[in-house]
């Protein structure tokens, strides 16, 4: 286990692809040994870079337990020893977790990778932790089609599995139906957003308009509106039409809005800067309008094909 562990570790230190899931499992199952001296390997594995000092649990570095890991240092030999230290605690009386948060933590992670204990359970969750996309690809629509109450979980697993399978129009028929099993309200606007924002990546201009619409009347909050309007601008980019009735109605929304806002950000000032230009009309927005007009157009050539 130390050598997979090791291997990982490698993996991910040259910045290789991959899901960083496989470091944190093969992590567990060598933290499951209780062997003090593998501290140095998990300390190691937390300094590779930015992101694993943050995402790569402090927990492992004292996962053979409190005691035993402060008894081994007394003796340890390395170099790294004070900087160790200088993280965990001194002495194991300031050490900056308690046995029970690591009684606690553990069982917390034999329940987020329970889906890899024999016998499985979820055949298709082990597939897609698994990244064996393939057999995912084929067991998906039977997953799909079973006979269920679609709980939260199973509607946020659907909405994963989508978007893993890189499936626009699978995608929406997630958030379509979280939208109809939904119950809890707050989540409501969230999820009509990116249910708009589906529906402009694959040309449904109407509908999407007809949800961003609808968002914005009932809303009064800036930063929502902001992105709805962001994502009309879209859909006029993509027509790149003045005549385009959609787009003259998701126009006619952004400047009752920019006129109630003044402005949103520099991204969605610069959009609506572009799609006034499309539109034939002066600039309704004075931020960015000293930008070059190549860099202006930047965003014409990320959503209009020449």
């Amino acid at each position: 286990m130390k050598y997979l562990f090791a291997e990982e570790k490698e993996w991910r230190k040259y910045g290789k692809d991959g899901k960083v899931d496989n470091l944190y499992f093969c992590a567990f199952i060598l933290a499951l040994f209780n062997s003090p001296e593998t501290v140095w390997l998990f300390f190691e594995a937390k300094n590779i870079d930015f992101d694993s000092g943050i995402g790569f649990d402090g927990e492992y570095l004292v996962s053979a337990g409190i005691k035993e890991t402060y008894q081994y240092l007394k003796t340890a030999d390395n170099p790294k020893k004070t900087e160790l230290l200088k993280y965990i605690g001194e002495t194991e009386e300031s050490c900056i977790y308690s046995q029970e948060d690591i009684d606690d933590w553990k069982e917390h992670k034999r329940s987020y990778f329970k889906c890899y204990k024999f016998p499985i359970q979820d055949e298709l969750y082990f597939l897609y932790s698994a990244n064996e996309r393939e057999l995912f690809l084929k067991k998906l629509p039977e997953w799909i089609d079973q006979e269920r109450a679609w709980t939260y979980n199973e509607l946020s697993l659907y909405r994963t599995y989508a978007k893993y399978a890189d499936d626009k129009v699978l995608e929406i028929e997630a958030f379509k139906l979280t939208l109809k099993k939904n119950d809890k309200d707050f989540l409501i606007e969230g999820y009509n957003k990116q249910l708009a924002e589906l529906y402009v990546e694959i040309g449904e201009n109407a509908k999407a308009l007809e949800i961003l619409e609808s968002i914005i009347n009932g809303t009064d909050n800036r930063n929502i509106v902001r992105d709805c309007v962001e994502q009309l601008c879209r859909i006029i980019i993509s027509t790149n039409s003045s005549s385009d009735e959609i787009a003259k109605q998701s126009y006619h929304i952004i400047k009752v809005e920019h006129k109630k806002y003044s402005s949103f950000f520099p991204m969605v000032d610069g959009l609506i800067n572009n799609v006034t230009e499309i539109m034939g009309e002066g600039k309704i927005t004075a931020h960015n309008s000293n930008l070059p007009k190549a860099g202006r157009k930047w965003w014409q050539r990320v959503f209009c094909s020449e």
